[in-house]
């Protein structure tokens, strides 16, 4: 991996971690990391492992793809629709998991035709 990928994704890193309000050492608690090991890779000095990967994404709520290759979609467009989401009791994830497949289906369905 070269400097200059690791520095890009280290930007993304840093501009997750600020829009979800956390510090470094916060992060670096969340995740069972060091906040010496964040800074590294935000200043593009270290990478790290698949696992400590995952574990930030789900941290963050963010994409791996996100962090390591940029947002081509802004993402903000769904954020009213996540939203609602958000806001639905955890009894209801298999029905919405249900019924988004559904609505995935018809729209690729749709774009066939």
């Amino acid at each position: 991996m070269t400097d200059t990928i690791k520095s890009q994704i280290g930007a993304r890193l840093r501009k997750k971690r600020e829009q979800a309000g956390y510090s470094r050492e916060k992060l670096g608690e969340l995740c069972s990391l060091s906040p010496r090991f964040i800074a590294n890779i935000e200043f593009g000095d270290s990478a790290f492992s698949l696992d400590s990967l995952i574990t930030i994404c789900r941290v963050l709520s963010c994409s791996s793809d996100f962090l390591l290759f940029g947002d081509a979609l802004d993402s903000s467009i769904w954020d009213d629709t996540t939203a609602k989401i958000h806001q639905l009791d955890v009894k209801y994830k298999d029905s919405m998991d249900k019924a988004l497949q559904g609505i995935l289906e018809l729209i690729l369905k749709a774009e066939e035709m």
